[in-house]
Parts: C-alpha cells; structure tokens; sequence
C-alpha cells in the first residue's frame, strides 16, 4: 500500500482524496493498536507514534518525489483518520478489558452458586434414596 501511496499513478475520475487518506488511517491506525498484545496505554502511544510518523514522513516524502505533490490537507486528513481509529480502537479495548474483568471478578461467584446449588440438590437426592423407602412404609400405616 505504500509503494501505491507513491506510485506516479494519476486517475481520470475526480474524488474527493482527503475520504481516501482518512479511510486509509483509519484502518491502520486500528490495525495497529491491536497488533500487540499490550495494555491500553502501551497499545496508544506505539500506535500514535507510529501513525504520527507514517501521516507526517508520506507527505513530505511526496514532497521530494517530482511526480507527487505536498499537501498540508493530506496530513491533516492523515491524523484525523489515525486519531478517530485510534480513539475507537482503545475505546473497544477498554470495554473488552472491562468485561473480562467483570467476567473474572464475578465469574467465580456466579460458578460457585451454581456449585453450591448442585451439592444441595444432590444432597436432597441422597436423603430420598436412604429414607425414602422406610419413609414411604412408615406414611402408610
């Protein structure tokens, strides 16, 4: 994707480039903060330095190449896109944090109830089973 970013390819229809920069940062800057397996601060900052690099250096290595142009929007539309990736990205990150914690914390609980009811039911069980036949003839009489 790089290299197409600076091929000298020029396209007849007209469209607007700045959708194209932003939809581009955007999937990379999601692709990015959920590359590595890190806390939500450590995912944030490698993938905000790394998309800060990526939306700066592209442009003003445009800016060198005689068939590309500079343009300070590119940029501009560039760190939206990444920001907006970024910000969603470590958004879902703390929702999944949090419900595995929840799911930790009260996971536990809810398994140990589950457990608890099972012993009394199963308990229940064997009191019928050894009283309940003389149980049964004691009723009757």
């Amino acid at each position: 994707m790089g290299i197409l970013g600076f091929a000298p390819i020029h396209l007849h229809e007209q469209f607007n480039d700045k959708v194209l920069h932003f939809s581009i940062f955007f999937v990379l800057a999601v692709f990015l903060y959920f590359l590595w397996n890190l806390s939500v601060k450590r995912n944030l900052i490698l993938a905000t330095s790394i998309l800060l690099v990526l939306a700066v250096g592209s442009e003003f290595i445009q800016g060198l190449l005689p068939y590309r142009t500079f343009d300070g929007y590119d940029i501009l539309a560039n760190l939206v896109g990444g920001t907006t990736g970024i910000a969603i990205s470590s958004l879902i990150d703390c929702l999944i944090d949090r419900h595995r914690e929840n799911k930790r914390r009260f996971g536990g609980k809810r398994e140990a109830e589950y457990q608890s009811a099972l012993m009394e039911f199963t308990d229940e069980d064997e009191d019928d089973e050894e009283y309940g036949n003389s149980y049964k003839l004691s009723s009757r009489v």
